[in-house]
């Protein structure tokens, strides 16, 4: 398929993961990708996988919690390709603790990276994708549709990632601007292998969070992902699509 030729997508969290993956199907797909991290030698490594298969891909080493980072990581993109075309959150940050334990400075890191960031991201780039008629993809989880144990900060940011992209939907949708969110759950990613339960967690919580079958790879959200930024999704605005197992249903 060549469902995003002649198109810019803008991937943040490219460096690993569902970003990664994401990254790399679209590119295989046509589309040109500004590969965007704090880890500039994942990122590096992310644009070589992706030019070696005779894509185009360019890296962008960015904080997508600074302002300023995001302007000029917005500015270069256009500049480097005229254009952007999709906008794919992925950037996010995980930890776990008792909600009791979890100090104030922790709370707001993740939410400055997680849901400050994907505002700033949206934000930044909406007058381009307003000239392109694109589209907005962001990343969100089923930690943002049911309870979670341990995740308060992580939670409360991606359940602001779905009424933020709902309100984007609506508030551009008149506009030519699509807005949408993936859910993902029992994803196989360095995110979740970092998972260390908290001291005294009950372990039987863990069941309230399994897919109904086995753990999947990134490529399972990334495939969702795709689809939304594609037009085959031209007549989905506003939505939330789990990518979870059955872990919900």
């Amino acid at each position: 398929m060549n469902r995003f030729e002649d198109q810019v997508v803008l991937v943040t969290g490219s460096a690993g993961g569902i970003g990664k993956a994401s990254a790399l199907r679209m590119a295989s797909e046509g589309a040109r990708v500004v590969c965007v991290d704090l880890q500039s030698d994942s990122i590096e490594q992310t644009v070589r996988e992706i030019t070696d298969l005779g894509g185009v891909a360019s890296s962008v080493c960015c904080d997508i919690s600074e302002p300023k980072d995001v302007e000029s990581l917005i500015a270069q993109a256009v500049e480097t390709y005229g254009q952007i075309d999709s906008l794919c959150n992925i950037a996010g940050i995980l930890h776990f603790h008792n909600t009791h334990e979890l100090t104030l400075s922790e709370w707001q890191k993740i939410l400055s990276v997680n849901l400050t960031g994907t505002f700033l991201m949206c934000q930044t780039a909406l007058p381009h994708l307003l000239e392109s008629s694109g589209n907005i993809v962001n990343m969100s989880s089923t930690a943002a549709l049911a309870g979670h144990p341990w995740t308060a900060a992580y939670s409360a940011s991606k359940g602001g990632i779905l009424a933020l992209t709902r309100t984007l939907a609506v508030e551009y949708g008149r506009q030519g601007v699509r807005a949408n969110s993936v859910c993902p759950g029992s994803i196989k990613t360095a995110m979740h292998k970092q998972f260390v339960l908290p001291d005294g967690a009950d372990e039987s919580l863990l069941q309230r969070i399994m897919a109904l079958d086995t753990f999947r790879g990134p490529e399972a959200a990334a495939a969702v992902v795709a689809f939304l930024a594609s037009n085959d999704a031209a007549h989905v605005n506003g939505e939330e699509i789990r990518v979870d197992g059955g872990t919900l249903a």
